[in-house]
């Protein structure tokens, strides 16, 4: 049932957004009266919350999440404009990073599950080798920075940023100064030292969040519980 039509049958005034308990109870394989059970309250409460006659507040998703073993942010999950604010952030991949810390951008049909404490306009870049491999990597895609003295002071240790040079190409690497104004040296610890590169921008690392958990799509949202409890 669409969201429109729910607003209808609800007694609500205003429904809530789209959850995904219903999703991930049924890769758990329970149906509505046995996740009930495991909580204590009735199979009836569960189709309410998964078909939104009712709110899903975050204390209710964490006790629904310790039987489905999820981390409760993906039952808040929505597609939705006004999705809960505690809830997993649909995050688009826009490539990956490949062995030699070398970001391939491409155009990509899939969503990863960011935290809800990341800010607007983020996305994923899938991490293929190294010690991250299996992560994704994230950014802000419209937060480009012009390289300074103070950015390269921001790095600590780490590689905190994108780099893309005026050359067209993007890595993942630690910014090193040279003797010359303008010019800096890419240095990773496994790999040779690329030299001499001006660089366009740069764009800071959010964070990093793991591929374990996969999101359902809109369709699977949409999608109304049978007689059947399923």
């Amino acid at each position: 049932m669409s969201r429109g039509l729910r607003k209808e049958h609800s007694r609500l005034l205003k429904a809530p957004p789209s959850n995904a308990i219903r999703f991930f109870r049924i890769q758990a394989g329970l149906k509505r009266a046995e996740l009930g059970r495991k909580l204590g309250v009735s199979g009836e409460t569960i189709r309410k919350l998964e078909q939104r006659d009712i709110w899903l507040h975050a204390n209710r998703a964490m006790e629904i999440a310790r039987v489905l073993c999820v981390p409760y942010e993906l039952l808040g999950f929505s597609y939705e404009p006004d999705a809960y604010a505690w809830g997993a952030k649909a995050v688009p991949v826009a490539g990956e990073i490949t062995t030699n810390d070398e970001v391939r951008f491409a155009e990509l049909d899939r969503f990863v599950a960011g935290g809800a404490h990341l800010p607007q306009g983020c996305v994923a870049i899938d991490v293929k080798a190294g010690k991250m491999r299996g992560w994704h990597l994230i950014y802000r895609k419209n937060a480009r920075q012009t390289m300074s003295r103070k950015l390269l002071a921001e790095q600590c240790n780490c590689e905190r940023f994108l780099v893309h040079l005026i050359n067209g190409t993007t890595w993942w690497r630690y910014i090193q100064p040279s003797t010359t104004n303008d010019i800096y040296h890419l240095h990773s610890q496994y790999l040779d030292t690329i030299n001499d590169v001006r660089i366009a921008w740069v764009s800071e690392v959010v964070g990093f969040e793991f591929a374990r958990y996969e999101l359902p799509t809109c369709a699977q949202l949409e999608e109304e519980t049978d007689a059947t409890g399923l």
